[in-house]
């Protein structure tokens, strides 16, 4: 019974089964729904019916003020300072102040005597040599506060690249939706020239019925295309930082015939990410901290010299009686025996610094992976695109010629609906080569690590 007691105990406020689900106490429900609104209600930034539409440099400077990610790195930031500037207080002095009173009685002979005494205290405390284990964990916490600043760094610039590849997403979504109403477009000149040709007794009903299946599909295929509008909307508004609604619309990117082939090499592009990369300066500030440390630790087996003094006068209460004292001290201080516990320090340190050059070494072949990819990529997307172009431009003169065909008689509807085909096909390759290559101009740059943070500020 002591057990199933227990055990009703600890289950308390827990859903009562495994396959149940579990509901909040409904006061506590109320006051957390009432706190989220007010909280999400608090949204410094709103896009409305009167906005713009937003380029892209709009865009990112939305996205510096309002994305929690680069304000969380900002406080990481901060944080490694307030951090770094603790490790320069042991270079000060430490001094305390005290105080105490104290009250007596004695009892002698019959004669009652009582006093009260007060002592106020100063003490100043000071390291002054500790082979020099202070320096290099103050050193330490800098090389810790330059990987935060890195990172920081790292964020925007992942932020950036993280806008613009949404930006692009949508602008390629909105080309479909275009694509999409030319495909339909087509699809009605197939379906009139069939439905005419029916009406007049020079083609069969297939024909017919299967271009109206063809339309019914173009119809399908825009629907979906503005489903997806949406769906880039919402990214969009999420990289930004911003409720989602129909207020952000953005203006449609330029050409990419400006865009041309890469002439560097691309192992100067790897050697120069490695050199400029700030998650890898991040990552090698980290290392020097790591280091630092572990000398740190070390020293801890060493003595370490400390001056200090105190002072401290007494005085009772209610006679000119006092007393005042004071004195100077240094002292050698050496921990030769703790438990092993600087032993087990100086060997977690050690291996804290090896994990961390190994992480170096991680950083370093991802970036070289990575530029690798995606300098070959952006080669590629620069070849695709010309290429769908010219695919397209063909395939209309073909869709053209057919109609004229079919209306003459001088081809078969299959024919017309091939031809059709191939220009849909065409439309849609051309519309995903030019954000292909669009998103391959901001991957390249990204992990190169000069992301553009171009700005109407």
């Amino acid at each position: 019974m002591g057990l199933l007691a227990g055990c009703g105990i600890t289950n308390r406020g827990m859903p009562k089964k495994n396959d149940v689900f579990w509901n909040p106490p409904v006061k506590e429900n109320q006051a957390k729904q009432r706190q989220l609104q007010k909280y999400c209600s608090s949204t410094k930034f709103v896009l409305d019916s009167s906005t713009p539409a937003l380029d892209l440099p709009m865009l990112l400077d939305i996205a510096f003020e309002n994305n929690p990610s680069t304000k969380k790195s900002w406080q990481a930031a901060r944080i490694a300072a307030a951090q770094s500037g603790k490790a320069t207080s042991i270079f000060f002095p430490r001094i305390t102040i005290s105080g105490a009173a104290e009250k007596s009685e004695t009892n002698t002979l019959g004669l009652k005597n009582s006093a009260t005494a007060f002592y106020p205290a100063i003490e100043m405390q000071y390291s002054i040599f500790q082979f020099g284990g202070h320096v290099r964990y103050a050193d330490a916490a800098r090389q810790l506060l330059y990987a935060a600043n890195y990172q920081h760094n790292r964020a925007l610039q992942t932020l950036a690249h993280e806008v613009q590849k949404c930006y692009f997403a949508l602008d390629s979504a909105e080309e479909t939706v275009e694509a999409s109403q030319r495909n339909l477009d087509d699809a009605f000149v197939a379906y009139d020239a069939a439905f005419i040709k029916n009406q007049s007794g020079l083609t069969n009903i297939q024909d017919f019925l299967q271009a109206k299946a063809n339309r019914s599909r173009a119809e399908f295929d825009l629907e979906n295309a503005k489903a997806y509008v949406e769906l880039a909307r919402a990214n969009l508004a999420t990289a930004i930082g911003v409720p989602v609604s129909e207020a952000i619309r953005i203006v449609q990117s330029n050409d990419e015939n400006d865009i041309k082939d890469l002439d560097i090499n691309v192992q100067d592009l790897i050697a120069g990410a490695i050199q400029t990369r700030q998650d890898m300066l991040a990552q090698y500030s980290i290392v020097t901290a790591k280091k630092d440390i572990a000398w740190t630790n070390s020293s801890k087996l060493l003595p370490e010299l400390v001056i200090g003094g105190v002072g401290n006068r007494k005085w009772f209460r209610g006679t000119d009686e006092s007393f005042n004292s004071f004195n100077i001290y240094a002292s050698l201080r050496w921990t030769v025996f703790d438990g092993f516990n600087n032993i087990y320090d100086i060997i977690e340190a050690r291996a804290a610094l090896r994990s961390a050059e190994q992480e170096l070494k991680r950083v370093q072949l991802s970036i070289a992976s990575d530029v690798w990819a995606k300098y070959y990529a952006f080669k590629s997307a620069v070849k695709q695109l010309s290429a769908a172009r010219n695919c397209e431009q063909s395939a209309q003169e073909s869709f053209d010629s057919m109609v004229i065909a079919y209306k003459e008689g001088l081809s078969s509807f299959g024919d017309l609906m091939a031809a059709q085909t191939q220009l849909a096909v065409a439309r849609k390759q051309t519309v995903v080569s030019k954000n292909n290559l669009s998103v391959a101009v901001v991957d390249l740059a990204y992990v190169i690590g000069i992301v553009n943070f171009e700005s109407k500020k």
